[in-house]
């Protein structure tokens, strides 16, 4: 194996174990997000309140990680277009989906 293939391997590999970072920090932020929302608005936080801060602070964690990336999706599809639900992390995990499906068919790793 040459240097070149070597380091393009390192490249493709490094490339897809960060989609992959990504795609998992936005399902962690979406499942989240939403576990809080549900334990905000019942008596689970009264209850079980370092529970529920735990929850806030991953929540916050992982929205202010994918913010960034989510902006132009939003942008795209903005919430106040589509009734009030944010389909932005639905698109980025289509579209990451897509990168590593492209990776995968122009950069065979054999």
């Amino acid at each position: 194996m040459n240097p070149g293939s070597a380091a393009m391997i390192t490249l493709l590999l490094g490339i897809h174990w960060i989609l992959n970072a990504l795609e998992f920090f936005v399902v962690a932020w979406v499942i989240l997000s939403w576990v809080a929302f549900f334990m905000q608005r019942s008596s689970f936080r009264w209850k079980h309140r370092r529970v529920f801060d735990t929850v806030v602070i991953l929540n916050q964690f992982f929205e202010t990680t994918t913010r960034p990336i989510l902006g132009p999706f939003r942008r795209v599809l903005p919430p106040w277009k589509t009734g009030g639900i944010d389909f932005s992390p639905l698109l980025l995990l289509f579209v990451i989906y897509l990168l590593k499906t492209f990776l995968s068919l122009a950069f065979p790793l054999r």
